[in-house]
């Protein structure tokens, strides 16, 4: 009742009386307060539903990655990045989102939250490798990457001989993957087609992935 007060003062202490709760039946009254017309409350209200966290609040927060308001938005991608793996079987399903950006905002927190997935999560990933979408593409490559699970490293080779831009993202992702795999996985690439900016990441992505398999090397020496 107190979250429903025409004073702005009230309602953000409603909200985070609400967090200390950790009361999975505030999350839903804790979700529409994140559109509140005042910032204080909208930023109660978040820090709420990330005390929470559970399963409770990835359910209602996912639909607010498809708000208009950007603020929202924002709100909703620091909540599910805070929950943390617990949010990653709601950012799978939002990987088949109809809207580019929905898929976009997912890829972007399963880079920091997927670390160490499952294979249905890698899959839905390494899926969007070949979106429509040339921004949703990229963020695949690049939450594969920041994943760094080389059960990635066959997805990304098979887009060497993409576009440059793509390939760009497929360089960077391999070489924060890295390990054997990865370096053979470069090793493979056309170095002649390249033009020489191309060649320069590429040539950089080689030096990182020749490092991360040195280093293991030195370190049993």
């Amino acid at each position: 009742e107190q979250l429903a007060s025409v004073d702005p003062t009230t309602r953000r202490y409603a909200a985070e009386d609400l967090g200390d709760l950790h009361d999975d039946g505030a999350v839903p009254a804790l979700v529409m307060a994140v559109g509140d017309p005042e910032v204080a409350v909208r930023e109660a209200a978040a820090d709420a539903l990330m005390s929470i966290g559970g399963q409770a609040v990835c359910k209602h927060v996912a639909p607010l990655l498809e708000a208009e308001d950007v603020a929202v938005r924002n709100y909703a991608i620091e909540v599910l990045e805070r929950v943390g793996p617990e949010a990653i079987g709601v950012l799978v399903a939002a990987c088949s989102s109809a809207s580019a950006d929905v898929r976009k905002f997912a890829l972007d927190i399963l880079g920091k939250v997927g670390r160490g997935c499952g294979d249905e999560c890698l899959e839905a990933v390494a899926a969007l490798l070949v979106d429509e979408n040339p921004n949703v593409a990229g963020a695949a490559a690049e939450a594969l990457g920041n994943m760094g699970d080389s059960r990635a490293t066959p997805y990304l080779a098979q887009h060497l001989g993409s576009p440059p831009w793509m390939q760009l993202c497929v360089f960077s992702a391999l070489s924060q993957i890295g390990g054997e795999a990865a370096l053979k996985a470069l090793s493979s690439a056309d170095v002649g087609q390249m033009s020489p900016f191309t060649k320069h990441f590429y040539e950089t992505a080689m030096k990182v992935a020749m490092l991360s398999v040195e280093r293991p090397q030195a370190n049993k020496c």
